[in-house]
């Protein structure tokens, strides 16, 4: 027999328990968003009335698609790659963008946002080098976040990283631990930074080595059809 959302959910609570216990952290310190990609919105919804309340979405169609369905209290993160020709349409249902990598989208934004609310955003970083990945270069990061505070509709809140797929412990706890080291550079314009790190198979690594949020998909919801 499978396990039910409600299992996974305290499995992966006893797991961040144990992480903040080894980092001396307290749970609190800890943001669990589910991240939902290829779920339809029964998903989505199961997670939001168990509790959860950060949704992440990889995909803007998908964003489109279920966040009218919705309903609780809950904040929507777009986490995945924003191509600018797909801003429009997705600003008006995300209060969080985790994945500002260039100048051109933060422009972007600022052409399409209504100006009436400022939007949370954390700059992602390609911590690892992968040229298969987004995020914006490390010696390019304390640059593109001072555009984000500079924004009169952005809002820094902090740094966002994916580790190395594949990668050695030691590979991707680097990958944290440079994160973590970037975000102590950008403290004048961000004194308290949301370190976005860590996802199913790494978030223990991460939550030691400062992460503040999770991105938890397949641990929590199951496999992706």
């Amino acid at each position: 027999m499978s396990e039910s959302l409600k299992q996974r959910l305290e499995r992966i609570e006893e797991q961040i328990n144990q992480a903040c216990s080894h980092a001396g952290r307290k749970r609190n310190t800890v943001r669990l968003i589910g991240v939902t990609k290829n779920h339809d919105h029964s998903v989505v919804q199961s997670l939001i009335d168990s509790g959860v309340r950060d949704i992440g979405e990889n995909r803007v169609q998908e964003i489109l698609a279920k966040a009218p369905a919705l309903h609780g209290d809950f904040e929507l993160h777009m986490i995945g790659h924003l191509q600018t020709n797909k801003v429009a349409a997705v600003l008006p249902h995300i209060k969080w963008i985790q994945s500002i990598d260039r100048l051109r989208l933060i422009e972007r934004i600022e052409y399409c946002s209504n100006k009436e609310r400022r939007l949370n955003a954390l700059v992602e970083v390609n911590t690892s080098g992968e040229k298969s990945k987004s995020g914006c270069p490390v010696d390019q990061c304390r640059q593109l976040c001072e555009r984000v505070a500079a924004s009169p509709v952005l809002q820094l809140k902090g740094l966002m990283t994916i580790g190395p797929l594949g990668g050695s412990e030691n590979e991707v706890r680097g990958a944290f631990k440079l994160l973590r080291s970037l975000s102590e550079n950008i403290t004048d314009l961000c004194p308290r930074a949301e370190l976005s790190m860590g996802m199913s198979s790494d978030f223990s690594w991460a939550i030691e080595e400062g992460a503040t949020m999770i991105r938890i998909g397949t641990a929590l919801v199951g496999g992706r059809s």
